[in-house]
């Protein structure tokens, strides 16, 4: 993922490692998603399936969650992700340029 992030110009020192980010998430109102699948799937914290073990952000511990990906289609092990079913998650199926400015939008409407 850290690759990812350093083509699309994100400086090395704004990212967190995984065990610095993860326990802050139950202290967050809102965690905001855009594009992740496998590496945000709690399943990857039961047995017995394609995941199992596999370290994950634990964004499904924050108070809610908004998901902006394209479609509801699966990541790379091809099993659904229980986060976008969990009730505390809002999904916005959309591109992330045009659902970031949509989402700016609104917020800065909601707050004034």
């Amino acid at each position: 993922m850290n690759v990812l992030l350093a083509e699309a110009d994100v400086p090395y020192t704004q990212l967190k490692e995984m065990d610095e980010v993860n326990p802050q998430f139950p202290q967050a109102d809102v965690a905001l998603v855009i594009g992740a699948d496998d590496v945000t799937n709690p399943a990857a914290r039961k047995p017995g399936n394609a995941i199992s073990g596999m370290p994950v952000l634990d964004v499904d511990k924050a108070k809610s969650i908004a998901v902006i990906k394209r479609s509801m289609g699966h990541g790379y092990a091809g099993i659904d992700n229980e986060l976008y079913t969990d009730p505390k998650t809002g999904m916005f199926c959309t591109d992330a340029k045009k659902g970031l400015t949509e989402l700016k939008t609104a917020v800065g409407e909601f707050v004034g």
